[in-house]
């Protein structure tokens, strides 16, 4: 079953409201400065203290409890009940300051973490009865407990005895009544829900959970302009709103959730929070631009903050200004000071990733693992761009030790089963595919399970589960790239780039991961893929006009790069270039119209590590400057670099002829955008 996070433990570890307090006898010293050091929030000192204070007296009830609560905030739940049942069996009436039930109630708490439910229902049950006899201002809290551990059981009618058990101990609980809500939410019984919703609103109409029940009911029933009301009033009275629920019923009414915040705005002189609310509204409809200059907007008005950083740095990223999304994540994190900012550097790391920077993305993510070596994604992270920049070994070494500490995330047994597959070990791939299947299936963005049902042969099943998930939110334009990487994978071409037209027109943006996604390798010489990114950067680029500082523009357009060319006799000229970091010359040929290389170039290539097997796509024919149809041998250059200008995982043909030169042809040519002879001065401006 689900684990409860019950929020019952401050700084100095309360029970119930009971504080442990300082023992008034000699031999408690330790216990005392473990108390201590808690005021001042230093767990590890208070561990230490209480440990100590155990060791000299190994039966001191109180401090085992302590010690379990310690060990629970932790995460460490066997210590933690190891610790409560020493508590309980040395449990002295006369000389301890934790009551009986308390002790039970912590282990209940206890034996829900560790998914024993049977016992934790049975000491739910036992620490209500002594608090009966011990302490009755306890009881709600103890019924409130259980409820949620019934609710989470999906036992809705015991939930609902222990609600209404609460109302007759004070029948204005609003914490019952939203309870109430929550179970007729669950039950699907909306209407009642919001009668519910509407008595209890009049006790206290500033209780936020009210609003964010309600509002589920309403959007549910349909209701979507109450249902945005509501989410006004919960982000209005909520220390900590959850983007996750009013996000998805705002989108619903773009214009009559932004009126409501500009009615805020209007209403409220210190309206720096709706402000940013109205930008996110923006952002939630997928205008970037929009949201950027909110934003901007704020900086100029409230000075530049951390959040601001940080929430623009996405906008930008999402409308395909990778690098600006890097300048702001990276100011976000030098403005968090001291603070924890390993996700912001898991953010940044993103942002590097799809702007083909995989060493910086590779730093970001070995910083993030030093500091929390057990959490998968970072794993994921990284060895998917050990993998991106050709070091499969270390990439698998990632995957490997991801799955090792956490056997619960699809996308990294995905991303092993595709490197097995890789190195022909189809047994261990199609088990790591099953995996993925047998654990993913709940149809959301996000989902890994099409692509595992493509590697394992069900392609019928993998575009059925790529539907749902567009079924899901048919608005997420996200979900319409990943049918277009389905697709593409599959090699049914036509169906992928009308998947990445919609993409496109429902706002997709993100044109530099597009460019370093290997998915869409098989569309890039697609004439109609060349025109679809020229079309939407173009629009993008003029949503983006007047945000951006004069004279500064998108790096793709913006950044030039002068290569110096030599004019050979026969007219054409000679360019020098790295191919996968090897040093060429090739002939600048606007009459071809791929890339070929001589296979005396490939081969060498291939011996020296700078081409790989798996780089090796097949046979085909091309064309030469002279329209000679050639056989040839199809490859993946994974870079190539002139100038300062670079382009990832480009198809060439290798020419069976060791005299060909090295051509590039305007299918290249028209990806590094615009292009520029200088004839006079024999240069190449490569305007990116």
């Amino acid at each position: 079953m689900k684990r409860i996070v019950f929020l019952i433990i401050g700084l100095a570890l309360t029970v119930g409201g009971q504080a442990l307090a300082q023992k008034k006898q000699t031999s408690d010293y330790n216990f005392q400065k473990a108390i201590e050091f808690l005021d001042k929030g230093d767990e590890v000192e208070a561990m230490k203290y209480v440990s100590e204070q155990i060791s000299q007296t190994p039966e001191f009830s109180d401090a085992y409890v302590l010690r379990a609560q310690l060990y629970y905030r932790q995460e460490k739940f066997g210590n933690a009940l190891s610790d409560i049942n020493k508590a309980i069996k040395f449990a002295d009436k006369k000389t301890d300051e934790v009551h009986m039930y308390s002790k039970y109630w912590w282990r209940a708490l206890f034996y829900v973490a560790l998914d024993e439910d049977d016992k934790a229902l049975a000491d739910f049950n036992t620490a209500y009865k002594m608090a009966m006899k011990e302490d009755k201002s306890v009881l709600g809290d103890i019924l409130e407990q259980r409820a949620q551990f019934y609710f989470d059981a999906e036992d809705y009618a015991s939930a609902e005895k222990d609600y209404k058990e609460m109302l007759k101990y004070d029948e204005t609980n609003q914490v019952a009544m939203v309870g109430q809500v929550r179970n007729r939410i669950a039950e699907e019984k909306y209407e009642e829900a919001v009668e519910i919703a509407d008595k209890c609103e009049k006790y206290d109409d500033s209780y936020s959970e009210i609003y964010r029940f309600r509002m589920q009911a309403y959007d549910a029933l349909g209701e979507t302009d109450k249902a945005i009301d509501d989410a006004i009033s919960y982000m209005e009275h909520s220390d900590d709103p959850s983007s996750s629920l009013f996000e998805p019923i705002m989108k619903k009414h773009l214009s009559y959730a932004l009126a409501k915040v500009n009615e805020k705005i209007a209403g409220t002189s210190d309206n720096y929070y709706w402000k940013l609310i109205k930008a996110a509204i923006y952002e939630y409809g997928y205008d970037y631009a929009a949201s950027i200059r909110e934003y901007n907007a704020i900086e100029k008005e409230y000075g530049t903050s951390a959040t601001i950083c940080y929430y623009r740095s996405y906008c930008y990223n999402e409308a395909g200004y990778a690098d600006k999304a890097v300048e702001d994540i990276t100011r976000c994190i030098e403005l968090s000071g001291d603070g924890d900012n390993t996700m912001s550097l898991l953010i940044r790391a993103g942002y590097y990733r799809e702007g083909g920077m995989y060493q910086e993305a590779i730093a970001d993510a070995s910083e993030a693992i030093k500091r929390y070596p057990t959490y998968v994604y970072s794993y994921y992270l990284r060895g998917w761009c050990y993998e991106l920049s050709g070091d499969d070994e270390k990439a698998m070494a990632d995957y490997n030790a991801g799955i090792d500490i956490d056997k619960t995330h699809p996308y990294t047994y995905l991303m092993r089963g595709e490197q097995y597959l890789k190195h022909g070990d189809m047994d261990k791939a199609n088990a790591d595919f099953e995996e993925v299947v047998r654990q993913d299936t709940v149809a959301e963005s996000g989902s890994a399970r099409q692509y595992a049902l493509h590697f394992l042969g069900r392609d019928d099943e993998a575009i059925e589960w790529m539907e749902k998930i567009i079924e899901d939110d048919p608005e997420y334009n996200g979900a319409y790239y990943d049918k277009a990487c389905l697709l593409a994978r599959m090699g049914r071409v036509p169906e992928a780039l009308e998947a990445l037209r919609t993409a496109f027109e429902k706002g997709y943006r993100s044109f530099a991961h597009i460019e370093h996604d290997d998915d869409m390798d098989i569309l890039r010489n697609e004439p109609e893929f060349v025109s679809l990114i020229q079309e939407y950067r173009a629009k993008m680029a003029a949503e983006m006009s007047e945000i951006l500082p004069e004279g500064q523009e998108d790096d793709k357009q913006a950044a030039v790069s002068e290569i110096q060319m030599k004019k050979l006799y026969s007219g054409v000229y000679e360019v020098p270039c790295d191919i996968n970091g090897l040093p060429l010359k090739f002939i600048f040929d606007t009459g071809a119209s791929t890339v070929s290389i001589s296979s005396v170039e490939a081969s060498f290539m291939l011996k020296n590590d700078y081409l790989k097997k798996e780089d090796i796509r097949g046979k085909d024919y091309f064309s030469t400057a002279t329209g000679e149809i050639r056989e040839g041998t199809v490859i993946n250059l994974r870079e190539i670099k002139v100038g300062d200008a670079i382009l990832r995982n480009v198809e060439a043909s290798v020419s069976h002829s060791q005299q060909a030169p090295l051509l590039l042809g305007q299918s290249v040519l028209e990806r590094f955008g615009t292009i520029t002879i200088d004839n006079i001065n024999s240069k190449l401006l490569i305007a990116q």
